[in-house]
């Protein structure tokens, strides 16, 4: 009987390990916002733009949301152009959010420029404010 116990708590106890090791090793879901920052800036010719940030579980930024021309913009993360180095985001009408390459940690320092979908500038130069 004593015997008998060992084993199955041996069992039980192996099962839950598995279980969490397999919980900890799930795939992070990429478009899944899971942290929201605002960002105030301070552009060239005295403009005001602020960008709400989404991010995902692995601090990638998912979309960024702007009111440009009057209208909020939520802009998604633009993989095709997205790098290393620089981070874009674009909504379906074409305006484009670009910048250095933004993640969770750093979203605070970044400067930003936004453009309309004919390429005209809205924002340039755009630095965030200290607080």
């Amino acid at each position: 009987m004593m015997k008998a116990l060992k084993i199955f708590s041996a069992i039980a106890l192996s099962a839950g390990l598995i279980a969490s090791a397999s919980a900890a090793t799930s795939p992070i879901n990429a478009n899944k916002i899971t942290k929201r920052a605002n960002v105030s800036y301070t552009c060239q010719g005295g403009k005001h733009l602020t960008v709400s940030y989404g991010f995902n579980a692995a601090g990638v930024p998912v979309t960024a949301t702007a009111r440009v021309n009057g209208q909020n913009r939520v802009m998604r993360y633009d993989l095709n152009h997205s790098d290393n180095v620089s981070s874009f985001f674009k909504d379906a009408r074409g305006y484009r959010l670009g910048a250095s390459n933004i993640d969770s940690r750093n979203y605070r320092k970044a400067s930003v420029m936004v453009t309309e979908p004919n390429n005209r500038i809205a924002f340039k130069s755009c630095m965030p404010r200290t607080r």
